[in-house]
């Protein structure tokens, strides 16, 4: 199930009983503005709250330098 960010919004406002609908997250409406404020920072938090294997990034280090 994938969800665009304005699908997660308006969501959003419906459980904070909000009378508000936006069609894109970054349409310039004050509840747009709003959502947009916060979704960037929410979802991070989110990512981290949880080892979730699809948001994880994964690299070989090398050792640059002996200490």
């Amino acid at each position: 199930m994938s969800e665009e960010p304005a699908d997660i919004a308006n969501l959003a406002l419906d459980a904070a009983g909000v009378d508000a609908t936006i069609g894109d997250i970054e349409e310039g409406s004050k509840a747009a503005q709003v959502c947009l404020r916060h979704y960037g920072s929410v979802m991070r938090e989110l990512f981290r709250a949880v080892h979730w294997n699809f948001a994880r990034k994964q690299a070989p280090l090398q050792l640059l330098a002996d200490a």
